[in-house]
């Protein structure tokens, strides 16, 4: 899917993220004044958005240097940059206008302008202004306040004619000093509604935090209707108006369909019940199509001919969600296209935007129940769900209509990562064999890793990721399995010898029987963090070791259990003694995936519970003693 105007226009210069700068940079934003105004142009006779943005910086340094960077694509046009330094244009001042790159995007109409802002005095100021113009208001979706520097003071005005429709909602304004008024002007008959903010924070880029669009103020732009040039157009001023739109751009998807029908014969040949049929197929789409995202224009909305993805073997998501759906189609089977918003993504269908979504999924009707096919997951099975997804409401072509419902959310359970293992001690070193199974995410997480190095490295990189890099961790007989079907666990077994987990004073062992000590560095710095934390999915990990106690041995001392149990995970650790041997037990399950700064305290109290468990020993002594 192209991406949100929001993207473009989160502040001025969202892009300068892309150069590195970071909050304490050399540099503070003055101040910024941004306006836009609709307008009608009659001689393309449409509804245009202008808009001018300016931000003037300060110099907290000498010789400051900002990269100055600005989006735009085929609906956005930049019509003119100025830059002055000190009330004077720089002599070298030359904007560079070019495609915008990225590895996952194979062909984009996203451009960026951009140039080096350089101030020489400190309290020096830079002005910068870009003038644009947006040619259709459906991709007019948000206006930012944030930008990648503090900013003193911003204003933020949108002058709204009479004959245009259009409604701003306000997201995330409290905790900043927003102040919002609104005056009609009638020498125009319109609107012009003004925002200020003073002493803005810097964005500040954290792993696992939620999208933007959950953290930093900003007003999503909802174009309704326009009555202007003696005729009326809707935009989306419901949710039926945005189905109608996407509902005309998938239309006659496929362009060879005897090249579909034959796919679909010769991958369910010889298979006998439906759904080894349906795998057949989705599985197909899932190995042998490359993922490439794909952004462009209109082309960023409408799906590209099945036939022609099957040809070339690689599409974006809406193209793979189009093959699958034809694949099954032309099996007898009832697919259907659908478009939902990612977790990344903090609103839903309540406000038709085109904010609103970034991705496309097939939905398949069987027997009474519906099953949500993503080919974009490579590893994830069949009625299995990535965490991105679940619980995000999801629209379904019906023909003329659509239906509205959400996908499944999953258990932790779908996540299983389960170690087994059994030890005995010989001259001082752990000797025995272990077991992995792994489901779901967790299996994805590895079969990518795995996929993405070159086959005859797997076995090499398998045993260091196992080992943990560490030398002293041998692993010898390794079975990988699992790796080639998406219904199977993916499972390895190896024999171990390490010495690694075993001190001994005097005739006294000290043992550790816990080898991988998950979320021992999971303390979070909350004098540092500023946004809540999210886990990439669910958890559900178990570890089973069960240690064999050398003869003329006996358990002097075993390690308190440890049990925490909460609405959002739990951390379960004991050990077991029976006749001859210990048996080492550990459940670690993460049930939501989101943790907010509420809870950081909490969280930390119990990982400190964790970690104080993790660094008690297993305890063994001569039966003598």
């Amino acid at each position: 899917m192209t991406k949100p105007f929001f993207l473009l226009a989160i502040g001025l210069f969202a892009v300068n993220f892309a150069f590195g700068n970071t909050a304490d940079s050399a540099v503070t934003i003055n101040s910024t004044v941004e306006t836009y105004q609709f307008v009608y142009n009659t001689k393309t006779v449409s509804v245009e958005i202008k808009q001018k943005l300016i931000a003037t910086y300060i110099a907290n340094t000498f010789q400051a240097n900002v990269p100055i960077a600005q989006g735009y694509n085929n609906h956005v046009t930049i019509n003119n940059v100025e830059c002055k330094v000190d009330g004077r244009t720089p002599r070298d001042f030359k904007p560079t206008y070019t495609y915008y790159g990225s590895d996952d995007v194979f062909y984009s109409d996203q451009k960026i302008c951009y140039f080096p802002l350089t101030i020489p005095k400190k309290g020096g100021l830079g002005v910068v202004t870009f003038e644009e113009t947006v040619n259709d208001p459906r991709y007019f979706t948000s206006i930012g306040f944030s930008e990648a520097y503090a900013v003193n003071q911003k204003e933020i005005s949108v002058k709204i004619p009479r004959w245009m429709k259009v409604e701003l909602k306000e997201y995330n304004f409290n905790g900043f000093n927003i102040k919002k008024t609104t005056q009609y002007i009638s020498g125009e008959d319109a609107d012009l509604v003004t925002y200020t903010i003073k002493n803005l924070p810097a964005t500040k880029q954290e792993g696992n935090s939620p999208g933007p669009t959950y953290l930093y103020p900003h007003l999503m732009v909802l174009c309704k209707s326009a009555s202007v040039g003696g005729s009326s157009v809707t935009y989306f001023n419901t949710l039926d108006d945005q189905y109608k739109w996407y509902h005309s751009l998938i239309k006659n998807t496929v362009a060879d369909q005897a090249a579909i029908s034959t796919k679909a014969k010769e991958l369910t040949s010889g298979l006998t019940t439906d759904i080894d049929k349906i795998k057949a197929i989705f599985y197909y789409v899932q190995d042998n199509i490359r993922y490439i995202a794909f952004e462009d224009g209109m082309a960023g909305f409408r799906p590209e001919n099945a036939d022609e993805v099957l040809r070339k073997k690689y599409g974006d998501c809406k193209g793979m969600a189009n093959l699958t759906k034809a694949l099954l189609m032309a099996s007898g089977y009832d697919a259907r296209l659908c478009w939902l918003g990612t977790k990344h993504i903090a609103y839903d269908y309540q406000t038709p935007s085109l904010a609103v979504d970034n991705h496309m999924i097939c939905a398949l009707n069987y027997k009474a129940k519906t099953y949500f096919l993503d080919a974009t997951e490579s590893y994830l099975g069949f009625d299995e769900y990535a965490e991105r997804i679940q619980g995000r409401q999801v629209l379904i072509e019906d023909g003329e209509k659509y239906v509205l419902t959400k996908v499944p959310v999953a258990a932790a359970g779908q996540n299983a990562n389960i170690q087994t293992s059994k030890m005995s001690i010989i001259n001082g070193a752990f000797t025995g064999t272990v077991n992995y199974v792994w489901k779901g995410e967790d299996k994805e997480e590895i079969l990518t890793g795995i996929n993405s190095i070159k086959r005859e490295k797997t076995e090499d990189a398998m045993i260091k990721y196992l080992a943990g890099d560490n030398n002293d961790y041998t692993i010898t007989n390794m079975v990988l399995s699992g790796t080639s079907n998406p219904d199977k666990d993916l499972t390895v077994s190896y024999d171990l010898r390490s010495k690694n987990g075993i001190s001994s004073f005097g005739k006294t062992y000290y043992i550790d029987l816990d080898h991988t000590k998950e979320l021992m560095d999971a303390l979070i710095k909350t004098d540092e963090r500023k946004h809540d934390y999210w886990f990439d999915h669910k958890l559900n990990l178990s570890r089973t070791v069960t240690l064999t106690i050398p003869q003329e041995y006996k358990v002097s001392s075993l390690p308190v259990a440890l049990n925490i149990v909460n609405a959002n995970y739990e951390f379960h650790v004991q050990y077991l003694s029976a006749a001859d041997k210990v048996t080492y037990k550990k459940s670690i399950i993460i049930k939501n995936t989101h943790l907010p700064k509420a809870g950081f305290a909490q969280w930390n109290t119990d990982i400190e519970q964790l970690i104080k468990t993790y660094n008690d020993a297993l305890i063994i002594k001569p039966i003598t003693e």
